[in-house]
């Protein structure tokens, strides 16, 4: 790139060089090789660029609505890396789609395969919770059950100034051909934090209708009581969301 020089100066190509006004200021340089739409939609040599635009394009789709899908379990949680994480989670589950050619690879068919689903599955929507509780729990697809077991309030990492912990358990039924959704999601069960039981559950009431695949999410937050009313409590290891099944 120079920068030109001079009283006269003109705009276009000649001899090779590009004449234009970069902020304001003359410029040459030599014509060719920006990466310019046409040449993006036309040339030979981006013939990969164009693979990896298809993709990701299929991919930002199904973020987009996947979010929509889970917005139930995101309300009151800020994180401005989400979408972007998300982003890399459906770019590797794409990649899972080993039948279809470069630029054609899709979220719905590399989700069918197991590394798909544990994609999934093993996604840490809240890395500063990634587990929800610090004891055995998990989801039972024949009852519907998404159950506790060795828990106690001590371990449960309330904050100093939660009252209780609110657990919400639901299933999304999301079908990744053609990005629509349906949800079930129950109403949240409250754990005081005088709570001295070891064991809960939370059962939900049916599946979603549809079709597509099926997944059970869970959340916990903690809120402080004011007054009779309840605020969510935010930053460190006060919220968590968790995919704690994957069904067909």
């Amino acid at each position: 790139m120079a920068k030109q020089r001079g009283v006269i100066f003109f705009e276009g190509t000649l001899g090779g060089i590009n004449f234009y006004y970069r902020k304001g200021v003359p410029t040459a340089r030599v014509a060719g090789g920006g990466f310019t739409r046409k040449a993006i939609k036309t040339g030979a040599n981006m013939v990969r660029v164009r693979e990896s635009n298809s993709e990701f394009a299929g991919c930002s789709q199904v973020n987009k609505v996947f979010k929509q899908a889970i917005r139930p379990f995101l309300i009151g949680y800020k994180d401005g890396t989400l979408h972007s994480r998300l982003m890399q989670l459906f770019l590797k589950i794409k990649d899972c789609d080993s039948v279809s050619v470069r630029g054609k690879r899709e979220v719905a068919v590399g989700i069918t395969s197991e590394h798909g689903k544990q994609l999934l599955k093993g996604f840490e929507f809240t890395p500063k919770r990634s587990r929800l509780l610090p004891c055995r729990y998990g989801f039972d697809w024949d009852t519907l059950t998404f159950s506790v077991n060795d828990f106690s309030t001590a371990m449960a990492g309330f904050p100093e100034d939660a009252s209780y912990m609110e657990v919400l358990v639901g299933v999304i039924r999301f079908d990744f051909e053609t990005n629509t959704y349906t949800q079930v999601i129950e109403t949240p069960l409250v754990v005081e934090r005088d709570f001295i039981g070891t064991s809960f559950s939370v059962v939900v009431s049916g599946l979603p209708t549809g079709d597509g695949m099926l997944f059970a999410v869970a959340r916990v937050g903690f809120y402080q009581d004011v007054n009779g009313e309840g605020y969510l409590l935010s930053g460190g290891g006060a919220f968590g969301i968790e995919v704690v099944g994957c069904e067909w």
